[in-house]
């Protein structure tokens, strides 16, 4: 297959009757695609998963790899412009991606490589349907070798982050339990047609053989991360009230863990998140 130019791209994007309520923006921008292809370090015959390839572009550029390719696309009538490509290596699944079942498109023994350029608005639940939550993980996902998704920046930034930072989020956390993430390259939103609001980035996530910390009480610990994040302006100690544990206990818990008693959400790693779960646990007996 010849790939085609930015300018045919642009051109077959024109022509497509695009879905606003799909978050449809195609990536036309030849070399940001052939740098997600290589991100993606896939060998010839490896499994490969894409999230939505909508008209095929990043598709294309896929299929010229050697992957064995698995897309699962909603529109209809992408669906039919993915039929049309007619290569050996692509299967097209017509379906909603967050209810498809990714051992479906597993073969024995291999690991799966998932690709996408997701639509910005269902970014987190794409990424929970990958990984799963804190402490109960998808059912595939220890059959998964590597995610390389293009997301909105300030997302991508979210994933990327470090204590501390204005982007650190609920999301960070969930992410370096997982996996590591590195920001790839960054996507200017005239790369796409139509042209979205913002900016993209590409990321890279290369799951963890076994997650990143251990916690007593991962129900817990997801709560207090979700109560430290939705107050994040407060001192963490009191977003804890769900507790009901008397101040002096949660005093007592912040001196043993040497933790700042005014510290904020966003000043603790994951691992300190972990410590602190244990000790409130521990507390609650």
């Amino acid at each position: 297959m010849t790939l085609p130019s930015q300018q045919q791209l642009t051109e077959l994007a024109r022509s497509f009757h695009t879905k606003k309520h799909l978050g449809q923006h195609f990536l036309v921008d030849t070399e940001a695609l052939s740098d997600i292809v290589e991100a993606a370090q896939l060998e010839p015959g490896e499994r490969v998963l894409e999230i939505g390839p909508g008209a095929g572009f990043l598709t294309r550029f896929l299929i010229e790899s050697g992957a064995s390719i698995v897309a699962v696309e909603l529109d209809r009538e992408a669906v039919q412009s993915l039929d049309k490509l007619n290569t050996g290596n692509l299967e097209v699944v017509h379906g909603d991606f967050l209810r498809y079942d990714i051992n479906s498109a597993l073969t024995d023994g291999q690991k799966l490589n998932v690709v996408g350029n997701v639509p910005y608005q269902i970014t987190a639940p794409i990424v929970a349907h990958l990984f799963g939550e804190i402490g109960e993980p998808s059912p595939w996902l220890t059959r998964i070798k590597s995610v390389v998704l293009t997301v909105q920046l300030e997302v991508a930034e979210r994933f990327t982050a470090t204590p501390g930072g204005k982007d650190y989020s609920q999301v960070t956390l969930l992410v370096n339990y997982f996996a590591n993430a590195k920001l790839i390259r960054k996507v200017p939103k005239e790369s796409f047609y139509p042209v979205p609001n913002v900016n993209s980035a590409v990321v890279r996530f290369d799951l963890l053989e076994k997650p990143a910390i251990e916690c007593t009480n991962n129900k817990l610990l997801r709560q207090v991360i979700k109560a430290g994040f939705s107050q994040r302006r407060k001192m963490l100690k009191n977003t804890l009230s769900f507790l009901n544990l008397p101040q002096d206990k949660l005093d007592d818990v912040f001196r043993k863990l040497s933790f700042d008693p005014q510290v904020r959400a966003e000043r603790l790693s994951l691992k300190q998140f972990a410590l602190l779960a244990d000790a409130l646990n521990e507390a609650k007996q």
